[in-house]
This record gives structure tokens, C-alpha cells and sequence, in this order.
């Protein structure tokens, strides 16, 4: 239902899980460009939390989320020689809590389900979104949708709690503990923040460095979230 070690995977968590560099010399992917995305305007329990009328307020290279109270979902990567510009931030448009069942008062043994519109992300550069799009990476043509289910819920230390993230991603389902903090509460919904730190190729993302020297993205990537959780 909530986290503050995430995305994962797709990602949200990428969730989510995504990079920014392709494999082929003959086909690369252009230097990191970092940009902002869009706020969530809706409701958590319907419609999509995420819209794309926030992209008119990330169009500046350089930058990460413009509102970091607003809901959002973030995957940063790295190159695997680092470079200046890393992270490079990959901010999802549109994304959703399609089922939330909890007390507000009391969060311990809730549930809920996020999904991610894969196909949703952009960075400053159309070729590296390309890029990630494609069956090299994400494949979104055909995994569209990222998944994450949260389950057994327990309490951490005052406004902190642990929960098991099942994350479905590119065709593979990878089960994580994470963390999270709920940062906000109200009669019906409260708001949660987490960040958690996944291999892409838990995934099959990607290729793996170690046994492709052409691919240039690094194997882990940290998926971000702030989200307002409303009972459904």
C-alpha cells in the first residue's frame, strides 16, 4: 500500500526499471539529460494520479521532480562508468493506486495495489526515450504496465513501517521488503514517501555489463515514490 524503500518497479517501479543508454554502437543513446515531470491532481483510489498536463511544468533540463511533496513516481539511473550528469531522472506522467485497503488511523495489515503507466516517461531527449521504450529495454509495446502490490504491513518506529512490494515488471513478478513513511494523515487517506534500490536484471532489462561491454547502463536503479493513499 505504501513504502519508503520502493520501486521500485516499475518500475514503480519501475517500475519501475529503466536506463538510459542503449547497447549497440551503431544505435546509442544520447548523453543524460535530467528533466521534471508532472504533479498528481487526482484522487488515489480513481483515475490516474499522475497527468501529463505536468509536463508543462518539466520542461527544463537539469532537474528533478518540480514539486517534491507532490505525488510523483521517480527512477534515477546511473551510467556504469559514472558520469556528472547521473543521475539521470525518468519521471512517469501517469500512474495510479487502483485498490487501497486500510485504516488511516491504523496502517499496520493494509494492502494496496499501484500501477504504472510504463509508456508514460520522458526525459529531455526523444531518442533516449526511444531507446528505453524499445524491446532492448522496457518494451512497452508489450509490457505497457507496471505493477506494485503492497501487503503485510507492519509498524517500524512512530511513523515508519516495513511491507513486502510485489513488483511485476516486463513479463517478471521479483518480491521485496521495503520501507516507507507515512508523512501525512487524514479522516480517509494518508501519504506515504519511500525510495528503494533494485537490479534491473531482476527484470530482464537490459544486458548485463559484466558480460556485455557495449552496455553502458548500470545494473541497479532506485525507484522513488510519494503518493496519497486514499481507502477504497
Amino acid at each position: 500500500m505504501k513504502m519508503h524503500k520502493l520501486v521500485t518497479l516499475l518500475g514503480l517501479a519501475t517500475v519501475l526499471a529503466v536506463a538510459p543508454a542503449c547497447k549497440k554502437k551503431a544505435d546509442k543513446a544520447p548523453e543524460p539529460i535530467t528533466t521534471t515531470t508532472g504533479s498528481a491532481a487526482g484522487s488515489a483510489a480513481t483515475g490516474d494520479q499522475g497527468t501529463a498536463a505536468g509536463s508543462a511544468v518539466g520542461s527544463a533540463a537539469g532537474s528533478a521532480v518540480a514539486d517534491e511533496n507532490a505525488d510523483h513516481i521517480t527512477v534515477l539511473g546511473h551510467h556504469k562508468n559514472p558520469k556528472p550528469t547521473d543521475p539521470v531522472h525518468i519521471n512517469f506522467d501517469k500512474f495510479k493506486v487502483v485498490k487501497a485497503d486500510f485504516d488511516p488511523k491504523k496502517v499496520e495489515g493494509g494492502k494496496a495495489t499501484i500501477e504504472i503507466d510504463l509508456s508514460s516517461f520522458h526525459t529531455d531527449s526523444n531518442q533516449r526515450d526511444g531507446h528505453l521504450k524499445s524491446p532492448a529495454y522496457l518494451d512497452v509495446g508489450k509490457f505497457a504496465t507496471a505493477t506494485i502490490d503492497i501487503d503485510n504491513v507492519k509498524k517500524k518506529a512512530d511513523n515508519t513501517y516495513v511491507a513486502d512490494a510485489s513488483v511485476q515488471i516486463h513479463g517478471a513478478t521479483k518480491k521485496y521488503p521495503v520501507t516507507f513513511d507515512v508523512v501525512e494523515t487524514k479522516d480517509d487517506s494518508i501519504k506515504i514517501k519511500g525510495e528503494h534500490t533494485f537490479p534491473r536484471l531482476d527484470f530482464g532489462i537490459g544486458t548485463d555489463p559484466a558480460q556485455n561491454g557495449e552496455e553502458q547502463v548500470g545494473t541497479d536503479l532506485t525507484i522513488q515514490i510519494a503518493l496519497t493513499l486514499k481507502k477504497t
